[in-house]
């Protein structure tokens, strides 16, 4: 298993914290079995926000981990804000659609001068 992700739901800030709490401990009993660990080096959570709104700084510990807030995620190829502006993604991909884009135009050139 590879990097798995965890979708709350939770306005209140307490029950978020009692939920997070909640779903490691569900996969620290899956994941023990099967000899399989949670690095929480590598473990975010990510606070979705309207613009307008600051987020609040919450501490979540597990394990004697303390687990860091990210603005940003990498899920599926697809970079998510936590204000869903998109900026982020756009960012990312710009380049390499520009990369594509000119390999392609110079395909067509090539073609179109000594393939006839």
């Amino acid at each position: 298993m590879d990097n798995p992700s965890v979708i709350i739901s939770e306005p209140c800030l307490m029950n978020f914290e009692r939920k997070l709490n909640i779903v490691f401990q569900i996969m620290k009993e899956l994941f023990n079995p099967n000899f399989l660990f949670l690095n929480f080096d590598e473990t975010y959570y990510m606070q979705f926000i309207t613009k307008n709104k600051c987020s609040n700084k919450i501490n979540i510990e597990h394990d004697n981990k303390i687990i860091l807030q990210t603005n940003f995620v990498k899920l599926l190829g697809i970079t998510v804000d936590n204000t869903l502006p998109w900026k982020q993604h756009i960012d990312t991909i710009t380049p390499k659609l520009n990369k594509a884009c000119y390999i392609i135009r110079r395909k067509m050139v090539y073609y179109a001068f000594f393939t006839q």
